[in-house]
């Protein structure tokens, strides 16, 4: 559900807002009372505006296309694709979005097929809310040094490689 639908807006608004600092957020989970308090409990963070909930997979992609999320909170279920699968596919076709998977318990082997198909973090279920909303924080700042450390890199000059004892080596 388009969030602002709660709220009294009637139209779906697909625009890019203004403020670049705000980071989006979508909810993907398959209660409506844990979306909804997900939403009402990110609102707490002005860095973070809450855009809406998907209550399946199908849902949750549909939404993440129309609405360009910055951030897919994942819940530990999702009808009609397995939480890890929709992650994986989501990762595919929206490489630039930050997934953070809610698990009821953590499972090494899970967490690590999460983190290798592009998950950004895995939290479990019983974590508070300033503990998510820190762990998105620190999502979206490993994001960003990773992305300053990828544009230094593009910049640096390219390398010649000269075999030793030529005359023009340093010419």
């Amino acid at each position: 559900m388009y969030w602002p639908e709660l709220k009294g807006s009637r139209e779906i608004d697909n625009r890019q807002y203004a403020t670049s600092d705000c980071q989006r957020v979508l909810v993907a989970c398959d209660s409506r009372l844990v979306a909804e308090a997900l939403m009402f409990s990110l609102e707490t963070d002005p860095a973070l505006e809450a855009i809406g909930y998907g209550l399946d997979a199908w849902e949750s992609l549909a939404y993440t296309a129309t609405l360009e999320p910055d951030v897919v909170l994942v819940g530990p279920r999702l009808p009609g694709l397995e939480p890890l699968e929709f992650c994986r596919l989501t990762h595919e076709l929206f490489p630039h979005i930050l997934l953070i998977v809610l698990c009821d318990r953590l499972v090494p082997a899970a967490v690590e097929a999460a983190y290798a198909i592009g998950v950004a973090d895995c939290l479990p279920v019983a974590r508070s809310v300033d503990q998510l909303l820190r762990a998105i924080s620190d999502a979206r700042a490993r994001r960003n040094v990773f992305e300053r450390g990828r544009l230094q890199a593009a910049r640096r000059p390219s390398l010649t490689l000269v075999r030793t004892g030529e005359s023009d080596a340093c010419a």
